[in-house]
């Protein structure tokens, strides 16, 4: 049975993506960052995936992440290569970590804004964003309608347990709000959500462009064959 905090693998803290579509991500990544040094400020860090190539790229990184097991495995990586960066336990939805000046990248990666569920949160996580980004700096996040919305539309992703019956998604009944249970939390009999379950939302092309609007940023850009969009600060 899988655990009560299970993450799907879209989750993953170390490996979101399958290994093709990480590498051209990281990729387009660091050709966008150029090769002068840039600060950068990678939110939901994790192990590493990103953060790790971008101070191997001789970036000045600083990674947030909640889960302080994920962050000993990112400084343990950090060490195997001969890298350093600064690492920050903190909750970027709850308390707003301590940072030092702007930065020329934001990365919002690993499908984190899934897990931002509320669009008000999604604002104000935007808004904050928008007081670190330099002027010229730049907003990344995985373009996950692009990855999902497909999905969702040509049959999968809906409500329904697992034929093995470890894990459970359910829907919102008038919004694009999913939760997923797995192992013990599975409940055949309740397909409304609970207090204990972590709510996510598959986000759509507009309703980020609405969020990242609000927040007084630009309108997300795709980034061609890289997996990501991009947003700046808006300009008058």
């Amino acid at each position: 049975m899988c655990k009560s905090n299970s993450n799907p693998p879209w989750l993953d803290e170390q490996q979101p993506h399958d290994e093709q579509r990480s590498a051209a991500q990281i990729a387009a990544l660091v050709e966008m960052l150029g090769p002068d040094t840039k600060r950068v400020l990678d939110l939901g860090c994790g192990a590493g995936r990103v953060l790790v190539p971008l101070a191997e790229a001789g970036h000045d990184v600083t990674g947030v992440d909640r889960n302080e097991e994920v962050l000993a495995i990112c400084r343990q990586r950090l060490d195997e290569c001969g890298r350093s960066a600064r690492l920050l336990r903190d909750d970027f939805l709850e308390d707003w970590p301590a940072l030092d000046g702007t930065f020329d990248a934001v990365c919002l990666l690993g499908n984190t804004i899934m897990t931002v569920a509320e669009i008000d949160d999604a604002v104000r996580l935007m808004q904050r964003i928008g007081t670190v980004l330099g002027e010229d700096g730049v907003l990344v996040i995985d373009d996950c309608p692009g990855d999902f919305w497909p999905e969702l539309t040509e049959g999968n992703w809906t409500s329904g347990i697992s034929e093995d019956g470890s894990a459970q998604l359910l829907w919102e009944e008038d919004d694009a709000v999913f939760a997923l249970r797995f192992g013990d939390e599975v409940d055949a009999e309740c397909w409304r959500f609970k207090p204990t379950d972590r709510l996510c939302r598959l986000w759509t092309f507009g309703a980020l462009r609405l969020t990242t609007r609000l927040a007084g940023l630009s309108d997300p850009t795709r980034v061609a064959d890289g997996g990501l969009l991009t947003a700046r600060r808006a300009t008058v």
